[in-house]
């Protein structure tokens, strides 16, 4: 178990009223288990919550205990989540923080017959992480030879050393892996076209939890303050996004229910 206290990093002494408990998975490039690096989006999440006067402490643990520890209110919320019918039962959501593509990666030199339909896909082994939404077609096809593993860089290990055929999961956290594990090469795994799943990441909120509407609407306003203030550019700047992305990016954000 890791908490990594990323406050302190960003912003100067303030008397906080109180301390927000987030938990999530290890999410590169976005959520990056990393003192001096923390990813792009916990940062604009840990300023939207400075503005309301939180401090926040970010927990790194495998996906599935980062959704019980919120489904027990242990934690205040999750950060990253994918939405789902089952987990909207369940939690309230924020509004979208960045977009993903879901999909399937295989190793370079098989040849894998996949046109997009879940039948295509019927003749392989397939690994995911526990608890991850890939699609709802995909979770909802029930004849497919899927296994799980606690998270995607262990799936894609399985993949390198011939254990299975496919790896099912988030385009941009495998491509970062893959280029940024000692023990995986890049070379030998591929991204296999089409996409399953246009996605969407949320900071959610336990319903169990009294104080969980009005958690939201304190983040929505933090996010509101950091979208005005110029914080969330300056953010971006600092991991060296275009100007373009960075127009996109708060466009995108500010046209968010």
């Amino acid at each position: 178990m890791r908490f990594l206290v990323v406050f302190c990093l960003f912003f100067s002494p303030v008397s906080y009223s109180q301390t927000w408990q987030l938990v999530t998975e290890p999410f590169p490039p976005f959520l990056i288990d990393n003192v001096e690096q923390p990813g792009w989006l916990t940062e604009i999440v840990v300023a939207a919550l400075a503005t309301q006067n939180i401090q926040t402490e970010l927990e790194y643990t495998s996906w599935v205990r980062a959704v019980k520890l919120a489904q027990k209110n242990k934690r205040t919320a999750v950060l990253g989540a994918y939405h789902t019918k089952q987990r909207a039962n369940e939690f309230y959501y924020s509004r979208p923080l960045a977009t993903t593509y879901t999909g399937l990666f295989k190793r370079q030199r098989d040849s894998i017959m996949f046109d997009g339909s879940m039948r295509s896909l019927q003749p392989y082994s397939i690994s995911k992480g526990e608890g991850y939404a890939v699609s709802e077609e995909f979770e909802n096809t029930p004849d497919l030879a899927v296994t799980t593993t606690k998270d995607l860089i262990t799936s894609l290990r399985l993949l390198q050393n011939g254990r299975v055929d496919l790896v099912a999961g988030t385009k941009e956290v495998a491509k970062y892996w893959l280029q940024h594990s000692s023990e995986l090469n890049a070379v030998a795994v591929v991204y296999l076209k089409p996409d399953l799943a246009f996605q969407h990441m949320h900071l959610i909120f336990h319903r169990s939890n009294a104080q969980a509407k009005a958690n939201l609407v304190l983040f929505e306003q933090g996010l509101e303050q950091v979208l005005n203030n110029g914080k969330i550019e300056k953010i971006l700047t600092n991991y060296h996004f275009s100007e373009q992305f960075i127009q996109q990016y708060t466009l995108f954000l500010s046209q968010q229910p």
